[in-house]
Formats: C-alpha cells, sequence, structure tokens
C-alpha cells in the first residue's frame, strides 16, 4: 500500500465531486457549495475538511501524484470514496466494507448527508408536446422503471425510502443496502450561473493550499468563495 486513499490529486473542475464536497456534505449537515448568492465552502464545515485534507497529504497518506487506474482495486491505497457501482466492479474481488465518510463528530450513517453526483432529466419550455413529453418523463421515472434501473445497473435512483421501495432487490444484494440509506440524504451541485467555472476556483485554491501546501486553506477559501459570490451573481 502506498497510501490510505487515493483521490485524483489533479486541476479538473470537478475532482472535488470526489474529495472535498462528500466530505463537506456529511460535515456542514447537508449544505450545497453556495446557496442564495453565497458561498458556504469556507465556513467552519469547510475549513475542517480542508485541514483534513491537507493532514492526509502532509503525512503522506494521500498521494500528490496521479494514479493512472484504480488504487483501490490495485492495492495501492487501503480506502475509496465511490458510489454503489463499485459493488459491480469490485465484485468477490476485493473483501470490502462500506461506511459512510468521517465526519469531526462521527455522524452514523443514518444522519449522514453525501453527494450523489445524481443525473437529471430536464424538459424545454420550447418542447411542441408537452403533454406527451411529460407523460414520458413520468413513465421513464416511475417507480417500476426505476426498479428496472436499479435491477439492471445497480445504480440508485432518486427515491425515497429505496430499501422499503424495493425490499427484494435489497434482500437478494445487501451490499447495496448502505447506499439506498446514503439515498435519501444526498446533496448535489447547485444550479447556478458559471458553475463550471466557480469549481474551478474551488479546485485551483484547494490544489494550492490543501494538496501542495503552498498558502493556507483558510485563506485559499476566503478568496475562492469571495470570487465564487461573484461569479454567481453575474447573469
Amino acid at each position: 500500500m502506498k497510501a490510505a486513499i487515493w483521490p485524483a490529486p489533479s486541476s479538473e473542475f470537478f475532482q472535488p465531486w470526489f474529495d472535498f464536497y462528500p466530505l463537506f456534505a456529511a460535515e456542514s449537515g447537508g449544505k450545497q457549495l453556495v446557496e442564495k448568492g453565497k458561498a458556504q465552502f469556507n465556513g467552519p464545515a469547510g475549513r475542517k475538511v480542508a485541514n483534513f485534507w491537507k493532514k492526509l497529504y502532509a503525512d503522506g497518506l494521500a498521494q500528490k501524484e496521479k494514479y493512472n487506474g484504480d488504487a483501490f482495486a490495485d492495492g495501492k491505497a487501503a480506502m475509496t470514496i465511490a458510489g454503489p457501482w463499485a459493488a459491480k466492479a469490485y465484485g468477490e474481488k476485493i473483501d470490502y466494507g462500506v461506511v459512510p465518510v468521517p465526519t469531526s463528530t462521527g455522524k452514523s450513517a443514518a444522519t449522514t448527508n453525501t453527494f450523489s453526483d445524481a443525473k437529471s432529466v430536464a424538459m424545454y419550455s420550447s418542447c411542441k408536446a408537452r403533454g406527451t413529453a411529460w407523460d414520458v418523463l413520468k413513465f421513464a421515472t416511475g417507480k417500476e422503471q426505476d426498479g428496472k434501473l436499479l435491477d439492471l445497473t445497480g445504480q440508485m435512483p432518486v427515491r425515497d425510502k429505496l430499501n422499503t421501495a424495493y425490499p427484494d432487490f435489497f434482500d437478494k444484494n445487501p451490499q447495496y443496502k448502505g447506499y439506498a440509506q446514503a439515498a435519501g440524504h444526498t446533496v448535489e451541485v447547485p444550479n447556478v450561473p458559471n458553475s463550471i467555472t466557480i469549481w474551478q476556483t474551488l479546485r485551483d485554491a484547494y490544489s494550492r493550499s490543501v494538496i501542495f501546501g503552498k498558502t493556507h486553506p483558510g485563506t485559499a477559501l476566503d478568496k475562492a468563495a469571495a470570487e465564487a459570490e461573484k461569479l454567481a451573481g453575474q447573469r
């Protein structure tokens, strides 16, 4: 093993979804990155998460170079942050367990928020057959179709009380129960103007301060938050 955990330390705007954001969602009790035009990530929860990751990097428990592959599957890291896709990807190849991400107060799995990376569907206001389109959307996201999605892919539908909605599936596939419980406490990316630039601003600040230790995390987060609020207010 070369690391306790090995998230990608690269600079793409979406990388916070796989290191900072899941822990921030849990630590903050379900806050989004930006809410009502105000950045949330530079508050106490965000600072705790940033300092947590900084210590992992400083102590060599997370690596500062990118691993080309799956560090957990290849036995290079002891842990990973992964969604329900991992159950099929790892299968019987790895003897592993599933737990929620850590928080400073040790929240239980039943109360821990997480990032779902949900994929959404929408209907344009310019649609010329809204009634038909709406019927298709209702069908595609109905309980029966959600059940088929779950059965075929192991992906969690965005639906409350999944464990009780599809008891047969979870009885046959108990490795998914933890993910189903978490599906009721998910946090998404905020729907704000310039969202990609906001995420990139956060990632750049995080990389400089947390991964490479070139500046203090609190200072970096405050600067990124000020920029994020300016970007979120632009239309």
